[in-house]
């Protein structure tokens, strides 16, 4: 009677064994399945961001450092912007409101980025971005500081020259999304839809 008992323990030790290690590749497999954005590419491995100063819109310094510690969504552009950026801050407005009920660990900050410093001023960049979002928040720079990074990150940013003497910035729409480590985790590319965009950031920021 005991030599089947021990027999029996054994056969359960066995079966467990073989079920953790079975429990044990499901896991990886899961954590290794890339995720399925609809309306962006996952960067696999995250990228590190570049290093960068410039400032924000109350003149206090940021880095790569300010962003540590929780997603963020950067955006390009400037508030002279005739459409591109109006359109995408005012569909960010509403991404934002549909994330209002995640853990606030997982909730992104939205982070517009002026490439147009000699207009953008600290106020216009409060003024603008309030008028869309009082929890935006906009950084800018001297033109070299936007240069080195924008450059170093990839974005297309081109000035030209009008005829009246004025100019026109041509910039990069898209958005990118930068995970609580400093490292580029994803880039969203237009058109976007609200619904698709708050689904993408929740599946990144979980």
């Amino acid at each position: 009677m005991q030599k089947q008992q021990q027999k029996f323990v054994f056969l359960i030790m066995v079966i467990a064994i073989l079920l953790g290690g079975w429990l044990a590749n499901v896991v990886a497999h899961v954590r290794q399945t890339p995720l399925a954005l609809q309306t962006g590419t996952l960067i696999s491995p995250p990228r590190s961001l570049p290093k960068f100063v410039l400032q924000d819109m109350h003149g206090q310094s940021v880095s790569q450092t300010t962003l540590a510690g929780r997603w963020s969504v950067l955006f390009f552009g400037y508030t002279s912007c005739p459409d591109v950026c109006p359109t995408t801050l005012a569909q960010l407005s509403q991404v934002h409101k549909a994330l209002a009920g995640l853990p606030a660990a997982s909730q992104p900050q939205f982070i517009f980025i002026s490439v147009d410093p000699k207009r953008d001023t600290a106020a216009k960049l409060i003024s603008y971005l309030q008028y869309f979002d009082a929890d935006f928040q906009g950084f800018t720079g001297t033109p070299a500081q936007l240069d080195t990074f924008t450059k170093a990150l990839g974005v297309p940013v081109i000035i030209q020259s009008t005829a009246d003497g004025a100019y026109t910035v041509d910039h990069s729409a898209s958005l990118f999304v930068i995970n609580p480590q400093q490292q580029l985790a994803a880039v969203i590319s237009p058109p976007y839809q609200t619904s698709a965009l708050a689904s993408d950031l929740r599946l990144l920021t979980h």
